[in-house]
């Protein structure tokens, strides 16, 4: 019995040893793998270096197939100067004050004591690399991205503008098209280690847009004058490929500098035009028309009596000269825009077919386009706890209601071409390997109404042009187009300033081109057939001559 004992002590002995020494060594790969593993992580990340990646560039193109870089970014670098490592300050300073072309005692008063200061920024790669071949000590560089916009403007709430992400280690887009292609835009960091290790930046893609530099610098020409000639606050000019929704020309004001941005005060101008609604006014008026038409309820021959005013749900709606005509024809009624023709025709139409074409020229939808929009197009007031007789009445006519600019351009694309497709504003996405990818346009929906419809809204359309927006004419070429004229709401009802639109495409024998012009709180009493119209024919004649557009009316 002893001998068994002393076994079964001597077993359970070594198996108290067995188990601590497994313990232990189970707790040390504890410590390593979990407690260790934060150490292992932040001396890795503290000996490591980033190397930024160069933010893919932005072009416009011409007719002739040229690129204009608009949006571009380089390496730059930050001289930094550690007093503490130098061997002769005064004399290293002077050497680096007579590279830089500054005065010596100027870099010497930015150096406080030892710590390292900063002796002048964004130096480009070539002075860089001869600063730092004089081999001084006390001189280093830190790298970093710079965007630039070589046309300061021009685009500005289209292209926005990108920062340094300091957090991410990148440089990242905030606004326009910089915001909405900015996975293409920003590459990938690369990165070397103390351990060796090195990874490569990947360059950004980059964007090639379907914006003419031409167009582009014409176009912001002609709305300059405009905003100078009609007292305007602000405006917007766009010109989209009847046929492919491509975008080739745009301009909007007020702009900035978009190498300056920071200086800019108020925040807002930073949002363009396109990316919320607005209540366009009478430009609305063709679609109801053609839903009408379309329904065979009414046809451009029909008639009612026109009063200069009608009451809905106890508000009184005026014609804007508040005239009166008799008995009125509904094309006479579009032609010179009367509230009360349209009133007539929603009423006609009713509120189902009303909504039935609202979603058929798809105004309760988001245009779909490669541009950041903000704000859906607002249609509550015709649909529960709303949709009382007066609101349908005054969308009509394009007040209550507020649609984007793009929206308005597919919905003449519909009335035009008779279907509506994507909007583009890039061509195609250049990857650094060489890779091109083309944004092709897409046809979202087709045939939304009939060939009869559309020529009798393009011969009533076209008639505005000959006697109401004579403005827009142009000698020698067939041109349909809408006014709009409608005052700005408010908390308490509508302002007295009005924002002013013209939608025309040309040539109407085969259309080519679809142009919104919009101005914002031009001088008191001036109406659309007098300001957005006349700048339309501007952008027009332009692009008739640009590219050379042969004429289609004897």
């Amino acid at each position: 019995m002893n001998k068994r004992n002393k076994l079964n002590f001597l077993i359970y002995f070594y198996l108290i040893i067995l188990f601590s020494l497994t313990s232990i060594t189970l707790l040390e790969l504890y410590k390593i793998q979990l407690v260790k593993a934060n150490e292992i992580k932040s001396s890795f990340f503290n000996n490591l270096k980033y190397i930024p990646s160069l933010r893919g560039n932005i072009y416009l193109k011409t007719k002739n197939k040229e690129l204009i870089p608009v949006a571009i970014s380089y390496y730059a670098y930050d001289l930094y100067y550690n007093p503490q490592k130098a061997k002769n300050k005064e004399d290293e300073i002077k050497k680096i004050a007579e590279l830089l072309n500054e005065k010596p005692e100027e870099l010497l008063k930015k150096i406080n004591g030892e710590k390292s200061v900063i002796l002048s920024k964004n130096l480009e790669e070539k002075l860089k690399n001869k600063i730092a071949q004089l081999r001084f000590d006390s001189v280093f560089f830190e790298e970093k991205v710079i965007r630039s916009y070589p046309f300061k403007n021009l685009l500005s709430s289209i292209i926005g503008f990108a920062i340094y992400d300091e957090e991410n280690k990148t440089t990242k887009g905030l606004y326009g098209l910089e915001k909405y292609y900015d996975e293409y835009l920003r590459g990938e960091n690369g990165f070397v280690t103390t351990y060796g290790s090195f990874k490569p930046p990947t360059k950004g893609a980059d964007i090639v847009l379907n914006i003419d530099y031409y167009i582009a610098l014409k176009f912001d020409s002609i709305l300059e004058e405009a905003l100078v000639n009609f007292k305007a606050k602000g405006g917007l000019i766009i010109a989209m490929e009847a046929d492919s929704g491509n975008i080739i020309g745009i301009a909007e004001k007020p702009d900035y500098d978009l190498n300056n941005y920071s200086k800019v005060n108020d925040y807002s101008i930073y949002l363009s035009r396109l990316s919320y609604p607005y209540e366009p006014g009478s430009v609305m008026k063709p679609f109801f028309y053609a839903g009408a038409f379309e329904e065979k309820i009414l046809s451009p021959t029909s008639t009612y009596i026109d009063k200069g005013y009608v009451i809905l749900n106890n508000k009184t709606i005026y014609n804007f000269d508040k005239k009166g005509r008799g008995e009125t024809d509904l094309k006479t009624a579009l032609v010179h825009s009367l509230n009360t023709g349209s009133v007539y025709v929603s009423q006609e139409l009713g509120k189902t077919r009303f909504l039935k074409y609202v979603d058929k020229f798809r105004f309760n939808k988001r245009p779909e386009v490669d541009f950041p929009i903000l704000v859906d197009n607002n249609l509550k007031t015709l649909y529960p706890p709303f949709g009382r007789e007066v609101n349908f009445g005054t969308a009509s006519f394009g007040q209550g209601i507020s649609i984007s600019p793009l929206s308005l351009l597919n919905a003449y694309q519909a009335l035009f071409s008779n279907k509506i497709t994507t909007i583009n504003f890039a061509s195609e996405i250049i990857l650094d390997d060489g890779k091109k990818y083309e944004n092709t346009s897409k046809t979202l929906v087709e045939n939304i109404i009939s060939p009869e419809t559309s020529r009798e809204i393009k011969e009533i359309l076209e008639e505005v042009v000959e006697n109401q927006a004579k403005k827009a004419q142009i000698k020698g070429y067939r041109i349909g187009g809408k006014t709009g004229s409608a005052q700005i709401p408010e908390k308490d009802g509508y302002s007295n300033d009005v924002i002013t639109t013209f939608i025309g495409v040309f040539p109407l024998t085969n259309p080519k081109f679809i142009v919104l012009v919009r101005l914002d709180k031009p001088e008191p009493g001036l109406l659309a057939f007098g300001t957005a119209a006349p700048t339309f024919k501007k952008v027009a004649e332009f692009l008739i001559n640009y590219y050379n557009i042969e004429p289609d009316k004897l």
